[in-house]
């Protein structure tokens, strides 16, 4: 292991690679399986100096992904992810045999969630008393810093992870088969009170196989043609197929237990459970499902098929500096027929935090929300578009002033439209289809990441325009098109892109801003 030296009150180095390299086989992981999260938190964390200055509230996440299908449990996705662990014991992680790297672990991703290590074998390794009372000041920051690390901290660095029910992965599911997610839950500085919140990235059909066209429940026919008498939109089948169960989980090893609480069905037949499509539909109202920090209170997170009121007395908020494990399971019930063959979905799960002090945990809708993102197919071909709508939840109108784009894939440099007709929203790199519609077309494209200011970054007066939203207006939002360093589009299914739109309400001149990252 290496590390910078320097005295006590001088900084230094310490990152998670060089401290992990010297951990060996010890340390325990939280077991577990899932998807993937995204979380929406409130809270900031400011770098100052040589030292963390933590904001009041700062909550943080892991997780696991499992599936239960043909070939027994395997692990699908995970975070942290840096290294192997070890097969026999996927609790620990797999030690180099190499002689030059005694002591040290092997790099890669293989899905399964790397163990996290305490803030003692942190001190330890990096060459500090173990003993965290006897650390200076410096040091306990450097410990503090890496040790949270560890987790995802959604505010400071978005990196969204999402749940992919794709064909590719999920090809041979079957009546029968279970997908299981763990989210593990770090409150740190102050209590806060917790919602499971999410959306629906995206939903397609795929190719219409013989068997599917010929199950009286598909809509459409092979051709992909709407079967008689059907004007409807299609209807993606694995949305209404797929069951869901959440509980808290008591040791985050993703197995629901007799005595760990269910908080979203947990009926024996999964057929009396709710569907994806309602499950998503109750954690993207608002702020979510509001979560229970003391389940023993008996607080009913779900009511009736609708989310419980935030505020109730019996909920309780969740403890600081105490790990919490909520435990997600999708399920394929027996008896499920054809209709759902080469359905794919993709969906956000997370986890949105207020601070309990000053709050009543009734929570608060944000004042605008990014809501159905997916690829568009424009004027160019293929899909190399992002499509999303927002909805302003304030009782007066509100102005768009700047966007934010942050692609995930380094390899997205530009957003440019190359389309020479301004009556489409392909038209430009940014559309925005509200009651007072607005635009912005800039000649050559926008390189990326970049903040469009809405009203001025056109190549003229008549090219850029700030959007104006009407209490509860939903917009379409167009972006068009990304491209890669050579100027080819980049097919923007599956792709993920962090997105920050900042606004002003136009009565009271109130500004704000909202981040979400979106899979297209």
């Amino acid at each position: 292991m290496t590390r910078d030296t320097h005295t006590n009150d001088q900084p230094f180095t310490l990152s998670r690679r060089s401290v992990l390299a010297g951990l060996g086989m010890t340390g325990v992981a939280a077991g577990g399986a899932g998807f993937g999260t995204t979380a929406y938190l409130n809270d900031t964390e400011q770098f100052a100096g040589n030292s963390v200055t933590a904001g009041e509230f700062d909550l943080q996440v892991d997780w696991q992904v499992t599936y239960d299908g043909p070939d027994g449990p395997v692990y699908v996705d995970a975070s942290p992810d840096e290294f192997i662990n070890d097969p026999e014991d996927p609790t620990r992680l797999l030690e180099s045999d190499d002689i030059l790297n005694s002591g040290s672990f092997i790099e890669g991703s293989d899905s399964i969630r790397d163990p996290i290590f305490t803030r003692e074998e942190i001190a330890l390794r990096a060459g500090f008393s173990s003993g965290l009372d006897s650390l200076s000041d410096t040091q306990r920051t450097a410990v503090e810093t890496r040790f949270r690390e560890q987790f995802v901290d959604r505010p400071v660095e978005p990196d969204p992870a999402s749940v992919v029910l794709d064909p590719e992965t999920f090809g041979d599911l079957k009546p029968g088969d279970q997908i299981t997610l763990d989210i593990s839950l770090h409150l740190f500085d102050n209590p806060g009170y917790l919602w499971l919140t999410g959306a629906l990235g995206h939903a397609d059909e795929g190719k219409i196989t013989e068997p599917e066209a010929g199950d009286p429940d598909e809509d459409q026919n092979r051709d992909g043609t709407r079967k008689a008498g059907d004007d409807a939109e299609p209807t993606v089948e694995l949305l209404d197929a797929l069951r869901v169960t959440a509980w808290y989980e008591s040791t985050g090893n993703a197995t629901r237990d007799q005595n760990e609480q269910v908080f979203l069905s947990g009926n024996e037949d999964p057929t009396a459970n709710p569907t994806l499509r309602e499950f998503l539909n109750l954690v993207s109202t608002g702020n979510g499902i509001p979560l229970d920090g003391d389940p023993s209170t008996g607080y009913n997170e779900v009511v009736d098929g609708s989310s419980a009121l935030g505020a109730d007395p019996a909920r309780e908020p969740f403890a600081n500096s105490t790990t919490r494990y909520l435990g997600l399971a999708f399920t394929l019930p027996d008896g499920q027929s054809n209709e759902i063959q080469d359905d794919s979905v993709v969906f956000d799960v997370g986890v949105y935090a207020e601070q309990a002090r000053h709050n009543t945990g009734g929570g608060s809708r944000p004042d605008l929300s990014v809501l159905n993102a997916r690829a568009n197919e424009s004027a160019n071909p293929g899909p190399y578009g992002l499509v999303f709508d927002i909805r302003n939840n304030l009782s007066e109108s509100v102005v768009v002033t700047d966007l934010t784009v942050t692609p995930a894939d380094s390899a997205i440099v530009a957003l440019s439209d190359n389309v020479n007709n301004t009556t489409i929203p392909a038209g430009y790199e940014v559309y925005i289809d509200s009651t007072t519609p607005g635009y912005t077309d800039v000649p050559g494209g926008i390189d990326l990441p970049e903040t469009v200011t809405l009203g001025s970054d056109g190549y003229s007066d008549s090219a850029d325009r700030e959007p104006s939203l009407t209490p509860d207006e939903t917009a379409q939002v167009t972006l068009f098109s990304f491209r890669d360093s050579n100027g080819g589009g980049v097919e923007m299914n599956g792709q993920r892109v962090v997105l920050t739109l900042t606004y002003r309400g136009e009565t009271t001149g109130r500004t704000g801003a909202v981040t979400r990252s979106v899979v297209g």
